[in-house]
């Protein structure tokens, strides 16, 4: 069609001017290939108004509604208080990982390790988490997709030696810190994927034998948090990793706290062959136990050694069985509920307790005894204080687990499977820093660190007119919130 001069000023690409009863209407247009007739066809959109040559483009009523309602200030709204929790609990990790890694890599980690934190979020509902979260204005700024999230962790997991030294670098910074003692432990967590050589069939507490990996972490005794861990073959057994583990992180004051189930003359000799500490209880009825100072009546007279735990007496005698020194500890309040607990059970299931099997072990019940091969000197409250420290690790892994729902992985390779791992452990280091701001504010009673995320879920910041506004707050949340030292108004 032809077009005048003055007309064919205002025709711009996917735009079409019509010459219609007198008048030149423009109207906007795309292309689309037809498979039926083998073309491409141009179809219109809409009108976008009409052109003369005294007034110039005239926008059409419905297009001047629509340029003005894109011309009304813009409101985002973005959940501020997840990312503002998270980043005040790792300000000092998030410092540090700056340092090592790639600006885009370690943001791009840190968004999967807040959403795995917050929402247990798999990869490929990252990207929607972080675009409504106010971290999105901080960390990738661009926006993110599950390939970039993929690459990321990929990337991570491949750089095993800036991460191991980033650990030793987060253990070693305290003062004193080398004085105390790491515990060290494993878990499996179940794996579908057929493309990994790592995982496989091995046993695990849950007595199944599907394919796994096994992780294996070492827990600081001061820090009260995961402080190392490592990918391990579904197969192999913790004996035979914990000493590289051990060289990995270059650290001597690496104790094994076992389970009651871990004893074997074979398993303390492999532990000792490998030149590595640890503490075992032994189950009730091994013969190494030696209970004839508490068939006593006096008992109490003659030992002499107390000792108290969480405002409970401890009863402890030392000795010797052949080259193992043991002590055996007894605690009376958990005797006495276990003595009541067995003689109920004597009444509900008489098959299985009788008054003769509650003689016979009366004298066992409420005692722990421990084996042990340390470097250094410990007391036998230390001794039983470091043991019971292991019901922290079983927290952790719990935790792991459930709060993170980190009990099975899809991950189809092996280096996006470490980053993963990587991205689990930022999260937990999170979540312990967490725990121990409520137990030090005395509000674990009330709380646990999940109720404390979701509360942070409600704290939005709301954009307006290119300005960010914070949303309003209870005084009773913003009074939680202060007490573990967690600012929202400033």
């Amino acid at each position: 069609m032809y077009l005048p001069k003055w007309a064919q000023a205002f025709k711009e690409p996917k735009t079409e001017i019509k010459y219609i009863k007198g008048v030149y209407y423009k109207y906007e247009v795309r292309y689309q290939y037809n498979k039926t007739k083998k073309r491409t066809d141009k179809i219109t959109v809409r009108l976008l108004g009409k052109i003369t040559e005294q007034e110039g483009f005239v926008p059409s009523d419905k297009d001047l509604i629509r340029q003005q309602a894109a011309a009304l200030p813009k409101v985002d709204i973005k959940t501020f208080g997840v990312y503002h929790l998270f980043s005040t609990l790792l300000q000092e990790e998030i410092q540090s990982l700056t340092v090592i890694f790639k600006e885009e890599v370690i943001e791009t980690v840190l968004s999967f390790a807040m959403m795995r934190w917050a929402y247990q979020s798999p990869i490929k509902r990252t990207p929607n988490y972080h675009a409504h979260d106010f971290c999105s204005e901080y960390w990738s700024t661009k926006g993110l997709s599950d390939k970039q999230i993929s690459a990321g962790l990929k990337f991570m997991g491949e750089n095993r030696t800036a991460l191991v030294n980033w650990m030793q670098a987060q253990l070693k910074k305290k003062d004193g810190f080398t004085n105390n003692f790491v515990m060290l432990d494993s878990t499996h967590v179940s794996s579908v994927s057929e493309n990994l050589s790592i995982n496989a069939k091995g046993y695990n507490p849950n007595h199944d034998y599907d394919k796994q990996i096994r992780l294996m972490y070492l827990f600081s005794a001061e820090l009260k948090q995961p402080v190392y861990y490592r990918l391990i073959n579904g197969n192999i057994t913790d004996i035979k990793s914990m000493s590289l583990c051990v060289k990995e992180m270059n650290i001597q004051e690496v104790v094994f706290i076992a389970d009651k189930g871990f004893y074997s003359e074979s398993n303390v000799q492999e532990l000792l062959q490998n030149q590595l500490q640890h503490i075992i209880p032994l189950q009730r009825n091994n013969k190494l136990i030696n209970f004839s100072p508490l068939l006593k009546a006096n008992f109490k007279k003659e030992l002499k050694n107390y000792f108290t735990y969480q405002g409970r007496i401890i009863w402890y005698y030392q000795y010797k069985n052949k080259t193992k020194i043991l002590v055996t500890f007894l605690d009376e309040k958990l005797k006495v509920k276990e003595e009541s607990d067995y003689l109920l059970r004597t009444k509900s299931y008489p098959e299985q307790y009788t008054e003769n099997k509650f003689y016979e072990k009366m004298h066992s019940f409420g005692t722990l005894t421990l084996i042990f091969s340390l470097k250094q000197t410990l007391q036998p409250q230390q001794l039983y204080e470091a043991y019971k420290q292991r019901n922290e690790i079983e927290i952790m892994f719990d935790s792991y687990k459930n709060f993170l729902a980190a009990d099975k992985t899809y991950m189809q390779d092996r280096y996006v499977l470490e980053g993963w791992l990587m991205a689990n452990y930022i999260a937990m280091i999170a979540y312990y820093k967490l725990f121990i701001r409520l137990k030090n504010a005395k509000l674990l009673t009330k709380h646990a660190p999940k109720d404390i995320i979701e509360m942070s879920k409600a704290i939005y910041q709301m954009k307006i007119q290119g300005i960010w506004h914070r949303s309003e707050m209870t005084v009773k949340t913003n009074q939680l919130f202060k007490k573990l030292n967690i600012d929202y108004l400033t």
